[in-house]
């Protein structure tokens, strides 16, 4: 049995606090990764910026949105674990 381990970072720390109140409702729209009662549910961060870039595009003002894709994109094909 091979023991495999990998990085990621936790959704909370990545998403503004602020906008849990619309964020999470507005990329579970159409996503094409699934969350919840799971202990961990990993997405990669590109595949998590390709899917936010069309979602949340016009619900903030651009540089906020610039600055979280570019963020997400740094990250590279680092797991964003959408669970924490």
């Amino acid at each position: 049995m091979e023991v495999q381990s990998c990085q990621f970072v936790s959704a909370t720390n990545l998403v503004p606090r602020g906008w849990d109140h619309w964020f999470w409702e507005a990329i579970s729209v159409s996503a094409p990764f699934t969350w919840g009662d799971n202990n961990r549910s990993m997405v990669t961060a590109s595949s998590f910026a390709d899917h936010c870039e069309g979602t949340i595009i016009g619900t903030i003002p651009m540089p906020t949105y610039r600055r979280f894709i570019n963020k997400v994109r740094s990250l590279g094909e680092m797991y964003i674990d959408l669970e924490s």
